[in-house]
């Protein structure tokens, strides 16, 4: 999957997590910056585990998925952070080929791909109009 390194922060907080880490033998550390998550993260990808960072638009995300996501999956998730498209985390065909200038077919190949590793959600509404949600993206108050 897919998540913001900050959302991460926010989970491990609301839990009330505690680590002890190597250079504080006596106190448990229990608030962690982003930068934080990040050097785990990238203690996790030299395991060969699949996970690693990448900026998307404002945000840094955690991807889980052991394939590369190529510059068009990238394209779409910054597309997808960019409010003036309507609703942050959601997006259509029509957006997509309005900003990007893609053809149906390319949209559809990004997209397909997302939706089969979990990263997008889709929903139909009423009309017929194909609205892809990331969850990754949404912000706590949605």
């Amino acid at each position: 999957g897919i998540i913001r390194v900050g959302e991460v922060n926010e989970i491990l907080s609301q839990r009330g997590t505690r680590f002890k880490f190597a250079d504080s033998s006596k106190s448990k550390k229990t608030s962690y910056s982003d930068d934080d998550i990040i050097t785990a993260v990238k203690k996790l990808s030299a395991l060969g585990s699949g996970f690693r960072t990448v900026t998307v638009g404002r945000s840094v995300m955690i991807i889980s998925v052991p394939e590369e996501l190529d510059g068009d999956h990238m394209q779409i998730l910054n597309l997808a952070q960019d409010d003036s498209n309507g609703s942050y985390g959601v997006i259509t065909i029509r957006d997509i080929k309005a900003k990007l200038s893609w053809d149906e077919d390319r949209c559809e190949r990004a997209l397909q791909k997302l939706m089969g590793k979990g990263m997008v959600w889709l929903d139909i509404n009423n009309d017929g109009e194909k609205s892809y949600w990331f969850p990754s993206l949404w912000k706590k108050n949605i």
